[in-house]
């Protein structure tokens, strides 16, 4: 997959081996990563975004599309939020997204029944 790593790099003044340096990692593990010639993980593109003071998003080479108009509705609400109302928004999601288990889905159930 193509990513804008050495253009975010370049565009902060940085050498291969500052960046290394950043990540804990070397200057070769760097540039493979540029040239694709190294798969980008979640932790590496965490780690470079964290460096490169970007959104991970940004180091990819293009971003992700919505699927749906709910999807595209809910990216422009949460691109419009301050950074804390992003955490905020984050955190509340994370937890009703979190997977309940059969014992508390039949729990809650059936206190809302009562």
């Amino acid at each position: 997959m193509k990513n804008r790593i050495a253009e975010l790099r370049k565009a902060r003044g940085l050498t291969l081996q500052a960046l290394a340096d950043m990540v804990g990692a070397s200057n070769q593990q760097i540039s493979h990563l540029e040239k694709g010639r190294r798969g980008l993980t979640v932790d590496w593109v965490d780690r470079l975004a964290e460096a490169l003071d970007c959104h991970p998003f940004d180091l990819l080479d293009a971003p992700p599309q919505a699927k749906t108009e709910r999807e595209r509705a809910l990216l422009d609400l949460f691109r419009g939020m301050s950074d804390e109302q992003q955490d905020a928004f984050f955190q509340a999601t994370a937890a009703l997204a979190k997977p309940v288990s059969r014992e508390e889905d039949e729990e809650a159930s059936l206190k809302r029944k009562a």
